[in-house]
């Protein structure tokens, strides 16, 4: 797969205006996708077939050359021209997301901001494999041609008021129009959408045409239709058949046409006179009508047209929210018509500015038999008649009931025990304070079980009357997370999380009456509250008024309590006895945010009740702070999971206090604890050491840590993950720490950690989690790469973005590292970012160009060369012209430091270190021998020789060819003295040639060359023994300088050739070995 680089093209005005830098990046992004052919500077799966380039800031289309890409993203990238070849080397692709390049005005940062995206005609059309075509979000005013191949066309916040000509898309079966026409995106008329256009679309399913200021539901709409969504436009009146020719459509929504605007937070257009929708009585009138799902939400509704639903025979839910319909609920008849109903929604149909004494539903609405959730929250009534409750107990399939918000103070919980299938009711946000008794007449005459004639503010302790104070009730999404673990980002795969509370309490209550009474105005609690909940199994009276102990005996009714929720309110945990009526049942506890008891100074606590709950499995002790006067250890044989965030635990386990050390430590069957959120600045050694051997998730997070005992960790011998994210660790130890077996996971995420040592994770054999963003690590060292980066480990994840790297050469390698890694890295593209130097600030770690890091490193190599070339260059032409001199200089200063030595050992056995050899006739000849050779060799020098002359060292007597034959073999060298000018014009006499003979033997028989010639004359005969002489061996074959200066270069000369063996002056390449 390869990106090419696209030609650059001018931008026409109106455009954006994109910075020069990122002009140089794109085109960089670009470079870098030539150069890596196995991961794209956009993020990709592990085929190659999906390419995701959302939030890289680009000016073209990458060019992509590929037949496995099917699915592009290029959202997000302010991309604001797509030419007609952008894609034409993708064959095979089905996908294309291309929205949010030029948001609608009323989303742009700046008023001043501008953007003009262009698709060209031609630019789609050769995709003949597309199905699914997002450009939603790019503020297009036309349709580019499309291929026929398109399923799926989104054309969501854009400027497209008008559709006239046929998308010429047979196959295409969803078109979302939403958001092209209303009050932020303003085209002052209705859109329009001609009827041919609908005509062509035989086989389209889904049609959104949401906010786009249609005043009728628009015509020649295909039969085809399963879903119509015409939400949030100013249509006033459903037409009579409307909607007859749809006999598939399933799902209809026509909510917020003619807007209620009394408690709206937004921007509302009720219709004109603020009438309500029209409906005219047969408006849904289909024949075999498929519609399941109908939302009239919204429309200002005040009564309901005879047989409106009628012809809705499938009809499963109905929403019928925000409107008026409060009178209708009473004493409507149209519920005889939904007999297949199975959830419908009156929420916020309170008539303004009127709170009803009590809740009467209408006596027909038992019609809707197959009911399983009815929801009548916002409705502000203070309570149920009998009879109306009488009436719900018919519901003999009823699930869920939602009376949230209605202002009751009075509720008959008796009447639940008619309502077996009833899995969940919402009585959250009302006025209930269950301390006082309501008697109804049940039923079934079930009054002996209304409430008994006992005061229920009667306990056995006396207290002056309560002052309740009003409750900092924080919003729903801070309660949860005081309950819930925090995750890093873009954890959204379910193998990354740990289990909040709120996952427990989904689970448990599953298929189990659940019954909210959370933002209530309970006070007290006493066993007699309880009549009617005895079926309940889950619990919650979180964000009440109670501000009492729990001494026992107030849950004796609740046998099958299973999940209790007391979070947010005033409770002393003093007592022993606390739970004990409900402790075989109570799986999970929570008694978070209850530290009105824990502030007081000087007042001790215990939570001894735990060791009594023998099925507890779930606790929340968060946001209590405690911190001390508490007990010294919790017991429990049955928790799992622990939430003990936002306490104080720093003051706990201060270094000079040791009273806690063990607090965790009898919860012996701990699996995850979290302790997060406790401002500790370190963790003592033996704290860690003494928590539960069980323990497999243990979150740290959010503290003030600098120091983690790590050498500690390898005692728990379960864990699997940790968490120590947002601290403020600047190192980890530099040897390699003990980690358990099975540890796969750990979170060092929003630290201040500058490097990961080599040693830090090398027994982090199991380690497949890794998460290092939001930390001052500004390079990772290649020689001392941390074991888990190295090819071969089982880390799988790694998070790196939000680090400051330093992007130089230095580092490119790391940017070759995350192409060829096989663990995943999100992010990579967009949010992995250069922090030095300063000119690569803000840019992505992809912008180092790997090729100009070549040129840089390649300069050394380049010199080298270059040094070795003209080496090689001017050594043969200094030669040339100075090698004599500069050979003497050499000699004389290797002379100079060496000095002389005797021949070696082997030569001592002959007498003379060299025969000279000549002819004693020639008196020129001999006079040189005598005067010349004699004296330099025998008289001067520091080495001198012992030579052998003819008529000198001849022993008398003997015949001459014994002398001779003496004299060569006692001889080390033999001198052959030759000169031209001799009579008879005779080169060598007799003697020379018996000589040379005897010589030559030698060299057969010994494997030794003895022969030194001394040429007298420069115009010597070319003697062909004497050429082949010289090429073999140069150094042997003396000449005497007719230069008076150059005859002391002779004497070395010579003096060299007689001490040295001549096999050594051998010239490999002319001669054979004698070996």
């Amino acid at each position: 797969m390869l990106f090419q680089m696209a030609p650059k093209k001018e931008i026409p005005a109106g455009s954006v205006k994109v910075p020069r830098n990122l002009l140089i990046f794109s085109q960089l992004v670009l470079c870098v996708i030539t150069i890596n052919v196995t991961l794209l500077p956009c993020d990709s799966d592990v085929n190659s077939t999906t390419v995701d380039c959302s939030n890289i800031p680009l000016i073209y289309v990458p060019r992509i050359t590929s037949t496995n890409v099917i699915s592009i993203n290029i959202s997000y990238t302010g991309i604001q021209r797509v030419r007609s070849q952008d894609f034409l080397d993708i064959p095979n692709l089905q996908t294309l997301n291309m929205m949010g390049n030029c948001p609608l005005p009323y989303q742009r940062i700046s008023k001043h901001d501008s953007c003009d995206v262009k698709i060209s005609e031609n630019a789609l059309a050769s995709l003949d494999n597309l199905q699914y075509l997002n450009v939603s979000g790019n503020s297009l005013t036309s349709i580019p041609h499309l291929p026929r191949s398109l399923i799926v066309l989104d054309l969501k916040s854009n400027q497209i008021f008008n559709i006239s000509e046929p998308l010429k898309t047979p196959h295409l079966q969803e078109l979302l129009l939403a958001n092209n026409c209303f009050y932020a995106n303003p085209c002052n008329h209705s859109a329009r959408i001609s009827e041919e256009v609908f005509k062509q679309l035989t086989q389209l399913k889904t049609l959104d045409l949401a906010q786009n200021n249609l005043t009728a539901v628009p015509k020649g709409l295909p039969a085809s239709l399963e879903f119509l969504d015409l939400r949030l436009n100013t249509i006033t009146e459903i037409l009579k058949g409307a909607f007859a020719n749809l006999t598939s459509l399933r799902h209809l929504n026509l909510a917020w046409n003619c807007q209620r605007c009394d408690h709206t937070s937004r921007p509302c257009f009720p219709c004109p006179q603020n009438k309500p929708l029209q409906l005219n009585p047969l408006s849904f009138d289909v024949k075999n009508s498929s519609i399941t799902y109908l939302s009239l939400r919204g429309n200002s509704l005040t009564t309901i047209p005879e047989g409106l639903f009628r012809p809705l025979n499938n009809l499963k839910e109905l929403d019928l929210s925000d409107n008026f319909l409060s009178y209708p609920i009473r004493n409507g008849t149209f519920f005889t018509d939904l007999t297949h109903l199975t959830s419908i929604n009156f929420f916020y149909n309170n008539e303004p500015l009127h709170t009803f004494s009590n809740m009467t539903l209408s006596p027909y609405i038992t019609s809707m038999s197959n009911l399983q959730e009815l929801k009548l929250s916002g409705n502000f009534f203070r309570s149920f008649l009998s009879d109306s409750l009488c009436l719900l107990s018919e519901f003999k399939l009823l699930k869920r009931l939602e009376l949230r918000m209605n202002f009751i103070d009075y509720f008959n919980f008796t009447a639940l025990r008619q309502m077996p299938s009833l899995v969940y009711i919402d009585l959250s946000q009302n006025m209930l304070n269950l301390s006082q008794c309501w008697v109804y007449p049940s039923c079934e005459s079930l009054s002996e079980q209304g409430c008994q004639s006992q005061n229920l503010y009667k306990y056995e302790y006396n207290e002056p009357a309560l002052t309740l104070l009003s409750q900092d009730i924080s919003s729903g999404r801070d309660m949860m997370e005081s309950n819930q673990l925090r995750m890093p980002e873009m954890l959204e795969k379910k193998e990354f999380r740990f289990k909040f509370l709120e996952d427990f309490i989904t689970e448990f209550c599953s298929n189990r009456l659940t019954l909210d009474l959370s933002q209530n105005d309970i006070v007290y609690l006493n066993d007699s509250l309880f009549i009617g909940m005895e079926n309940v199994s889950c619990l919650d009276l979180s964000l009440n008024y109670m501000n009492l102990p729990l001494k026992g005996k107030q849950f004796t009714r609740l046998k099958k309590m299973i999940v209790l929720n007391l979070s947010h309110n005033r409770l002393d945990l003093y007592y022993k006895d606390a739970f004990m009526d409900i402790k075989n049942t109570l799986r999970v506890l929570d008694l978070s945010n209850n530290q009105f008891y824990f502030k007081m100074e000087g007042m001790g606590h215990h939570l001894e009740f735990l060791s009594n709950l023998k099925m507890l499995e779930v606790l929340s002790l968060a946001n209590n702070a405690i911190g001390m006067r508490i007990d010294k250890e919790l017991n429990s044989d049955s928790l799992k999971y622990l939430y003990f965030n936002g306490n104080k635990l720093f003051i706990m386990w201060e270094s000079d206090n040791n009273r806690y050390t063990r607090f965790f430590q009898n919860l012996t069957s701990l699996l995850l604890l979290d302790i997060s959120k406790n401002k500790l600045k370190n963790i003592p050694f033996d704290v860690l050491c003494s928590l539960p051997r069980s323990i497999q998730y243990l979150n740290i997070s959010q503290n003030k840590l600098h120091l983690f005992p790590w050498r500690n960790i390898s005692a728990l011998s379960n864990l699997t993950h940790l968490d120590l994210s947002q601290n403020s660790m600047y190192f980890l130890p530099y040897i390699g720490v003990e980690f358990p077996d099975q540890f796969n996971f750990l979170d060092l995420s929003h630290n201040k950690l500058k490097a990961i040592p080599q040693d830090f994770f090398s027994k982090a054999k199991s380690l497949q989690y890794l998460f290092l963003s939001y930390n001052q690590i500004k390079e990772l060292s290649r020689q001392f790469f941390p074991t888990p980066f190295k090819n071969g480990s089982a880390l799988k994840y790694l998070t790196l973005h939000g680090n400051p790297f330093r992007c130089d050469c230095e580092t490119s390698w790391f940017a070759e590292y995350l192409v060829t890694t096989p663990v995943q890295i999100p992010y990579l593209t967009t949010s992995v970012r250069c922090q030095y130097p300063e000119s690569k600030l803000g840019k992505n770690i992809w912008s180092i160009d790997q090729r100009s890091c070549q040129d840089i490193y390649g300069s050394v190599p380049f010199l080298v060369c270059s040094f070795f070339t003209v080496v090689l260059t001017l050594l043969p032409l200094l030669k040339h012209l100075y090698g004599w001199d500069l050979w003497y200089c050499l000699h004389v200063f290797w002379a100079g430091i060496k000095g002389y030595s005797k021949l070696p050992d082997n030569d001592s056995k002959h007498r003379y270190d060299a025969f000279v050899v000549f002819n004693t006739i020639n008196l020129a000849m001999r006079d040189w021998v005598y005067k010349e050779l004699l004296v330099h060799l025998e008289c001067e020098g520091p080495r001198r020789f012992c030579l052998c002359l003819e008529e000198r060292d001849w022993i008398p007597g003997l015949s001459c060819i014994e002398n001779l034959h003496n004299a060569v073999h006692n001889s080390v060298k033999t001198v052959f003295v030759l000169s031209s000018s001799v009579t008879n014009h005779e080169t060598v006499n007799g003697v020379t040639r018996q000589a040379f003979f005897m010589v030559q033997q030698r060299l057969l028989d010994e494997k030794v060359d003895v022969a030194v010639l001394v040429l007298l004359d420069e115009m010597f005969p070319k003697l062909k023994y004497l050429q082949l002489r010289k090429r073999l061996c140069r150094k042997s074959v003396l000449s005497w300088p007719k230069n008076p200066h150059a005859q002391p270069i002779f004497w070395n000369q010579l003096r060299m050739a007689l001490k040295s063996d001549n096999l050594r002056f051998y010239d490999n390449n002319m001669s054979e070995s004698f070996n």
